[in-house]
């Protein structure tokens, strides 16, 4: 018989491109997410390389970590900011990727947005230039976050250099009070393992008190993951997460919903 593999194991398989025999691995890379604070660099580099970006279909950018929270009729004051928004609104228009800007109505936290407009899907890789892109985990998906030079290697070939991690299984059973919620579950996993107990692990998170928390909730969860030192944080998806999907801009639809949801079953 076959080894059972986690969810963990059927995703990196699915997506495992070569294996060196010093076990490094290069994985093929779903959706791309990338912001202003961490790209500059990259487009920068690609540009000196004379590279175009390989799959601009696959990749979404978003005005992130420098716009105003409130009033965003006069722009941004801060020089710096406005620096790192102006470059981000010119290297997307040159190399030809999908933005939601400042003004945009679909812009948001940029592990937000992939979740609202159904980027984010059950068996996919996921990666961006910041560290809670664990949030996507909620979803079934492989997701973490990677530095600049790793932005611009997705950015020319759709694909990521990366040993394996660990797997990890933390099993929470039983129904929280009425007063608990998604984060102080995740802070008593936190506090259980240490904020080094993750570290150089993704992170299975499993049992009733998980599949009764929204998406929210999950999210919140997966996010945290970081927090506890892992490299990501993942939770299979089920009947919540595709009830959240169904509908979204960017999830399948109609027949290829239907074979989505058999693959993703």
């Amino acid at each position: 018989m076959p080894k059972p593999r986690t969810l963990f194991d059927k995703i990196w398989d699915a997506h495992l491109v070569d294996r060196q025999p010093d076990g490094t691995c290069l994985l093929y890379i779903d959706r791309h997410l990338v912001h202003e604070v961490t790209s500059p660099q990259a487009f920068e580099g690609l540009r000196m390389a004379k590279r175009t970006v390989r799959r601009p279909d696959a990749t979404v950018a978003v005005a992130d970590h420098n716009v105003p929270t409130t009033d965003r009729s006069r722009g941004i004051e801060e020089p710096e900011s406005r620096l790192q928004v102006e470059t981000l609104e010119k290297n997307v228009k040159e190399f030809g990727i999908p933005y939601y800007g400042m003004t945009d109505i679909r812009q948001g936290i940029v592990h937000i947005i992939g979740p609202e407009q159904g980027l984010t899907q059950p068996g996919m890789t996921v990666v961006c230039g910041d560290s809670h892109t664990s949030t996507h985990g909620a979803f079934g998906a492989l997701a973490f976050g990677i530095g600049t030079t790793e932005v611009e290697h997705v950015l020319a070939t759709q694909t990521l250099r990366q040993a394996k991690p660990k797997a990890m299984a933390v099993t929470v059973e039983g129904d929280l009070p009425a007063e608990c919620t998604a984060k102080d579950l995740v802070l008593g996993i936190i506090r259980a393992l240490g904020v080094g107990g993750g570290a150089g692990s993704v992170i299975e998170y499993r049992g009733n008190a998980i599949r009764a928390l929204s998406m929210e909730g999950r999210m919140t969860v997966c996010n945290m993951s970081i927090e506890g030192g892992a490299r990501a944080g993942m939770i299979a998806p089920d009947d919540t997460t595709f009830a959240y999907l169904e509908g979204r801009q960017h999830a399948p639809k109609g027949a290829a919903l239907e074979r989505a949801l058999d693959d993703w079953r």
